[in-house]
């Protein structure tokens, strides 16, 4: 499967993986920070700088699940100003406006590669959405759903640092059973929608 970067076979797959894995994660990363600032009022917002360095968006121990199943979980985090709402739901769609934000990628994407169908737009079209279907999908950290359901026990807080290494711990050992068991179990739960949304786009 193309979406898989371990099984990739030629160089033009590759680029195209590691090029929309950096760039969905930053896409992650900035998505965020733009959703935040947009409950800033006009009158006080500064020159929004990006942050395109893909070593401040990129989480090394993600690389394991990446390699084996196309999909992992960002690095960026988001300091909630003061200005931002209070409520929980509000809260909970900062981390769910980073796979939003892949999903958006791969529209605009899909515009481009009408005109200029490369295979390396393909797979960086299918990176995004498989990553933006895990982050949606699986509700534990650090995954995005799973860090949304976080925001929801402020008690909390302080343990969501070693919530989160514990997740992403417990899926790098269900990601690597599944790999050796050849069980296919987040093929079969995660291929389908996003094989559908890439389809979808690279159909016009």
């Amino acid at each position: 499967m193309e979406f898989i970067p371990l099984h990739y076979l030629h160089l033009d797959q590759w680029i195209g993986g590691v090029f929309g894995i950096v760039t969905g994660f930053i896409v992650q990363g900035e998505v965020m920070m733009f959703f935040v600032l947009m409950f800033q009022n006009l009158s006080d917002r500064e020159r929004v700088v990006y942050d395109l360095n893909p070593f401040h968006h990129m989480d090394l121990s993600t690389l394991p699940v990446i390699l084996l199943t196309g999909w992992g979980w960002g690095k960026k985090r988001v300091a909630v100003p003061p200005y931002f709402p209070q409520h929980r739901i509000t809260r909970s769609m900062i981390h769910l406006a980073a796979p939003m934000g892949n999903l958006c990628f791969v529209g605009v994407l899909g515009s481009i590669y009408m005109f200029f169908p490369v295979s390396i737009l393909k797979f960086v079209i299918q990176i995004n959405s498989l990553i933006a279907m895990a982050n949606f999908m699986i509700p534990i950290p650090p995954m995005a759903l799973g860090r949304a359901i976080c925001t929801y026990f402020p008690e909390l807080k302080d343990r969501f640092p070693a919530m989160e290494r514990t997740g992403a711990l417990l899926i790098t050992v269900l990601v690597l059973l599944d790999y050796w068991t050849r069980a296919g179990i987040w093929q079969s739960v995660l291929l389908p929608p996003a094989l559908f949304i890439s389809r979808f786009i690279l159909a016009g």
